[in-house]
């Protein structure tokens, strides 16, 4: 009898401490920061961060279920669950923010209940004659639709062998592929805004901006490989990877004198 009891006891402590812990919220929710008020009248609240103890518990879990249940255990599943991809609850946009709008990607880094999932996200919000500079996934495939907006180009050149631009002119409700690895960009050619929404076959998609990251390598190298130009000619080539303009940028300086729009060169 009492070798049963020390065995149920002992069961009883290890359920105990295997139960799911609620982790305290973090910095956002508990500091009752105020949320955002829509043009709609809806409200909302910045998406969440998640502490490094929080991250490394839900990389570790054994499987789906089990990464599930610990994410519904650090609070609301409204917070954990549901990410929204409205300008207001991204302050600091992992796509980039410029003159020419901004882009809300949710992928494993900040949503990490899409790890192991195979897909991420994005909403591109492009002002007139905004532009999402080219650029690449690393690791995905994007497929693109235009929900609000016309005139928008993509474009996109895959690889050696094939180099002249794929390109496409959507209007509302039309979409695009651009593969993975290709170096593409979207613009919206209009004086009105435009907004996408763009699927990822990864959920870690990658991005690299091509002429941010080809300016900034060694400036005798980036030379060479332009051939030397004349234009380059005591050039600061650092100086000038700091003025190439974030991403979301202003394109085209056609339709800029169409819509009235005066490019600003300070912001870089």
């Amino acid at each position: 009898m009492m070798h049963a009891t020390l065995l149920l006891s002992g069961l009883l402590t290890a359920l105990t401490s295997a139960a799911p812990i609620k982790h305290p919220l973090v910095s956002r929710q508990q500091s009752g920061q105020q949320g955002w008020q829509g043009r709609n009248g809806t409200t909302g609240r910045p998406n969440p961060t998640y502490t490094t103890e929080q991250l490394n518990n839900i990389k570790l879990a054994f499987s789906a279920a089990d990464r599930y249940k610990y994410i519904q255990s650090l609070g609301d599943t409204d917070d954990y669950f549901k990410f929204d991809y409205s300008v207001s609850a991204n302050p600091n946009p992992v796509a980039g923010r410029g003159q020419g709008g901004q882009g809300d990607l949710s992928y494993v880094d900040n949503w990490p209940v899409l790890l192991g999932t195979g897909v991420a996200m994005s909403m591109g919000f492009m002002n007139p004659c905004g532009m999402n500079t080219p650029h690449t996934h690393n690791r995905a495939t994007e497929l693109l639709v235009i929900v609000q907006g016309n005139n928008v180009h993509t474009s996109f050149v895959q690889e050696s062998g094939l180099t002249t631009p794929i390109t496409t002119t959507l209007n509302q409700y039309q979409g695009a592929v651009l593969p993975i690895g290709s170096i593409h960009y979207e613009f919206n050619d209009s004086c009105e805004p435009a907004v996408f929404v763009a699927g990822f076959s990864n959920e870690d998609p990658g991005l690299s901006r091509t002429a941010n990251n080809f300016f900034g390598e060694d400036d005798e190298i980036v030379k060479a490989d332009l051939g030397f130009p004349d234009f380059l000619d005591h050039v600061n080539v650092p100086s000038f990877h700091s003025k190439i303009p974030k991403a979301f940028a202003l394109g085209a300086q056609e339709c800029l004198d169409r819509c009235g729009i005066k490019y600003n060169a300070t912001e870089g």
